[in-house]
């Protein structure tokens, strides 16, 4: 429920890093009434009236001819700008909700707050007068393709205090968004520190049929560094389709051939791999986990919500990471986390993650989700190999998380002994090299 007194000084709303944004620089005065005072800034009310918004679609309001030829006028980034609180300081049901383990905040459920806010952010662009009290100029249904990326700041979250988080749309193509959101939470001395970054693809699609794209409102830019970021965005989008990037490059290849020469030279015994006790085989990092699918995950659509099965990931990889690494585990980033199939009730949901690629404390892990349907095991089984029976599932999602070893330096080096493990090992490497280059001094 919605917390009605909420107090909480709040200082200056700006960015701790010199970074270059495209963000307003809003600030909020200690001396007005504080932020977090306004039910209608909590994120609470921020998710309801998503809900709400969608809830007074007519899908039938306008025709074929009209949804194809009625002009949508470009806005601007401003337009769809949003920044909503997490009451922690005062809320204490709130506090026992995203209260972790470590007595920190659980980031799995910062990560549903995202999903929620970047739904919210892609229907206020697409809103009329910039506000979810009117009605969408066009019926659609706005869900979550993919997230591009997440990187976390090397900041702890502190369970008392309010988190703040902010948004808007960075880019607009056809039917596609990009949806750039930020958290920012007081230190003791009452500086707001930027905790993260995310940026989330949203897709727009016909509410009676979700083959068909509708078409959203265009991006207009103000500013030099607004037309870089659409500009930098549109190139992304462009590369999304091409299988050219996934293939292995040559010197990739050269990579496992040393590295097999390495495990192979070790041994007396022709052709046989000999690991040393620094090192571990990939599928030895096995670790999973089953759900079934109950009506309280879903989402407005009816269907499992994103934000649930990104929370579970995460914590099913932090779980894999700290038991790989001996000790406590810091996330750093999350990539490429790819939304392939809706995920329904009554679905069971299983969870599998492997460490992919290690470098000194860093670790990258994988984690895939598929699904079964037990009314529907012929059916899958078709999409499978048939000898795999009831076992036959489904892929729906992927998700990519890079954890930092907090208390074991030098962690076991993952060696990956099939093809299919070859492939992630270098997908991994590829991928905690960037998350080195972009976030580590």
């Amino acid at each position: 429920m919605i917390a009605r007194h909420i107090a909480n000084r709040i200082s200056r709303f700006s960015q701790t890093r010199s970074l270059r944004t495209i963000f307003p620089k809003t600030t909020v005065s200690i001396a007005s009434r504080p932020f977090s005072t306004d039910p209608d800034s909590l994120v609470d009310k921020m998710v309801s009236s998503t809900f709400c918004h969608v809830a007074k679609c007519q899908p039938d309001s306008f025709s074929e001819e009209e949804k194809n030829s009625k002009k949508l006028e470009p806005r601007t980034i401003s337009h769809s700008y949003r920044k909503f609180v997490i009451p922690l300081s005062t809320d204490t049901n709130k506090q026992k909700q995203y209260l972790s383990a470590a007595r920190s905040v659980r980031l799995g459920k910062i990560l549903e707050d995202l999903d929620h806010m970047a739904v919210h952010v892609a229907y206020v662009h697409n809103s009329d007068n910039g506000t979810l009290d009117e009605p969408m100029t066009l019926p659609r249904t706005i869900v979550t393709a993919s997230v591009k990326r997440i990187d976390f700041h090397d900041i702890e979250m502190h369970p008392s205090r309010d988190v703040i988080i902010d948004g808007q749309v960075t880019y607009a193509g056809t039917s596609s968004m990009q949806v750039c959101l930020r958290l920012f939470q007081n230190d003791e001395i009452g500086n707001l520190n930027q905790l993260l970054k995310a940026e989330f693809i949203m897709v727009s699609r016909d509410p009676l049929d979700a083959s068909k794209k509708v078409r959203v409102h265009g991006l207009t830019a103000k500013t030099p560094d607004e037309a870089e970021t659409i500009n930098k965005t549109k190139e992304h989008f462009r590369r999304m389709g091409s299988s050219t990037n996934k293939q292995p490059t040559n010197e990739e290849f050269q990579v496992i051939h040393n590295m097999y020469s390495e495990l192979v030279g070790r041994s007396m015994v022709h052709d046989v791999a000999v690991l040393s006790n620094t090192e571990m085989w990939m599928h030895k990092t096995n670790l999973s986990v089953t759900e079934i699918c109950f009506p309280e995950y879903q989402n407005m659509y009816g269907k499992i919500f994103g934000g649930f099965l990104m929370r579970k990931a995460l914590e099913l990889a932090h779980t894999n990471a700290k038991l790989y690494c001996k000790g406590r585990v810091a996330i750093r980033s999350m990539d490429q986390i790819e939304f392939q199939k809706p995920v329904e009730i009554g679905h069971v949901l299983h969870f599998d993650s492997f460490v992919t690629y290690t470098d000194g404390k860093y670790v990258q892990v994988k984690v895939a989700a598929t699904i079964s349907d037990q009314h529907k095991l012929p059916e899958l089984a078709k999409l499978n190999h048939p000898t795999l029976g009831e076992e036959a599932r489904v892929n729906t999602n992927v998700f990519n998380f890079t954890m930092e070893s907090v208390e074991n330096p030098n962690v076991l080096r993952v060696v990956p002994k099939h093809y299919v493990h070859t492939t992630s090992y270098l997908e991994g490497r590829r991928l905690l090299n960037n998350t080195l280059k972009r976030i580590v001094k």
